[in-house]
């Protein structure tokens, strides 16, 4: 008699929940590796960490009994099943900076209350691991399918994918698949992605004034990241004065900045939340708070100063562009995001690094007009560092009605797809959407501090993409 769907469901179901321990020992022995991207090294081309987060994640599924595939210490993956055409689960294996302010040590992997901590938990080691224990599971089952079921490890996904170029020279494309990197139910759009540099020239040497002068100003790590932490120097004969002046600014504006001289230096110091770039709303942004400060400061040569007051007039603590002359929205994606993410000075260049997350009916062209017409007379140049193009897969589509109701059957939760500004592999490869693994209602803190997945959401996670990877291979 032959095996139905839901008798083949609660198999899968079962087989995950056994291997609920070494999932969720796979997923802290993956975060105790800081795979943030570091400089290329022969055969390493993300540099050691995301190399060696690979090898690790082949060894876990090798482990298992699967044939591993590395392409280069770029990407690798596994596979299961029969035929041509195969389906696809991307993730990454890759991390952001750990930023500050941790309750536990960011590549720990510690275990609190049910939860896994740790850079990577949720963005993206957790998930892309509960992938692999969905495909054992598979495996184990025994049951048919007509498609292979190919999970893949990218290593370059936070900073310019080019695993996934590399990947599509060696093999070709999945007929479909979904990312697990994204929100439930399912994604349908995310918006475009802009990364662009401010840079203003400065010809002076600080050195060599007397007045008050800023020698350096330093804050972020990552363009697409809230900065939670900035720091300036200010070279000044009243240094008494520049620190009660900072005293009654933080008082007033309830931002955490302090000052402390160190010989004729005043050093500005301020903390912030971090947060992911394509939710700015939902961080402090310390490098911003530190030029609020820094706007109130008389400084020469004067060139500096309307430097700063230009950045507070303009950007301040508004995440929507809309001081930036950059009010832009649809109904499809909702409004554009604007994150000053990374600023660089020491005395010569001015490089303040922002990330704008645009609507998915707009385009790189409008945005960039837009902010050339409010750049205009300021002495600054702008540099695009990094761009992608808006998503859009119509939610109508079979395959976002087939995430979205194995995600409905699943949690017994109704959901629509949605547009969100986050950036997924679903732009790299076609007929991929991302799917998951953050809960609706549910809080997450991807490129935050403390980032963290539950023990048990790493289980309902692995049985839903269970569900979605047999459903599509059948």
């Amino acid at each position: 008699m032959p095996v139905t769907i839901n008798e083949v469901y609660s198999m899968l179901d079962e087989l995950i929940e056994s291997d609920r321990l070494h999932l969720e020992e796979s997923v802290r022995g993956s975060i105790k590796i800081r795979s943030v991207a570091g400089e290329p090294e022969q055969g390493k081309p993300c540099g050691d960490g995301p190399a060696a987060a690979l090898q690790a994640a082949l060894d876990i599924a090798g482990g298992m009994g699967f044939v591993t595939h590395n392409l280069d210490n770029y990407v690798g993956f596994v596979e299961y099943g029969e035929g041509e055409e195969y389906i696809a689960v991307l993730g990454h294996l890759d991390t952001v900076p750990e930023g500050n302010r941790w309750t536990f040590p960011p590549f720990s992997g510690r275990v609190h209350d049910g939860r896994i901590y740790g850079r990577g938990a949720l963005d993206d080691k957790g998930p892309i691991l509960s992938a692999l224990y969905s495909l054992k599971a598979i495996r184990d089952s025994g049951v048919t399918l007509t498609r292979r079921i190919r999970v893949i490890f990218g290593t370059d996904e936070e900073t310019g994918d080019l695993d996934i170029a590399h990947y599509l020279l060696k093999e070709k494309p999945p007929v479909c698949g979904f990312t697990p990197d994204s929100d439930f139910p399912v994604v349908f759009a995310e918006k475009g992605i802009l990364h662009v540099d401010f840079v203003r020239k400065f010809s002076f040497n600080c050195k060599n004034s007397g007045n008050d002068i800023l020698v350096s100003f330093n804050g972020g790590q990552a363009v697409n990241m809230v900065p939670d932490r900035a720091a300036a120097e200010i070279r000044t004969r009243h240094p008494l004065e520049i620190i009660r002046k900072c005293e009654e600014f933080s008082h007033v504006s309830g931002f955490p900045i302090a000052a402390e001289q160190n010989g004729d230096l005043v050093i500005i110091r301020s903390e912030g939340v971090s947060s992911h770039a394509s939710r700015p709303h939902l961080g402090k942004n310390a490098v911003m708070q530190v030029v609020a400060f820094l706007s109130t400061v008389h400084f020469d040569p004067v060139e500096v100063g309307s430097m700063i007051r230009f950045l507070q007039e303009r950007i301040a603590m508004d995440t929507t562009g809309v001081l930036f002359g950059l009010g832009l929205a649809d109904g499809q994606s909702g409004h554009l995001t604007l994150n000053a993410g990374v600023i660089r000075y020491a005395g010569r260049d001015f490089i303040l690094s922002v990330d704008f997350r645009y609507p998915v009916t707009e385009t790189m062209e409008k945005v960039m007009e837009k902010v050339n017409d409010t750049l205009n007379d300021q002495g600054i140049i702008t540099i695009v560092k990094k761009h992608q193009p808006p998503f859009y897969f119509p939610p109508e589509s079979d395959l976002i009605r087939t995430l979205s109701g194995i995600y409905r059957d699943v949690t017994g939760n109704p959901g629509q797809p949605i547009a969100i500004g986050g950036g997924t592999y679903a732009r790299r490869l076609p007929n991929i959407v991302a799917f998951g693994p953050y809960f609706p209602r549910k809080a997450n803190n991807i490129h935050a501090a403390d980032e963290s997945i539950g023990c048990d959401e790493l289980v309902m996670i692995a049985k839903i993409y269970a569900r979605a990877m047999y459903t599509l291979a059948k």
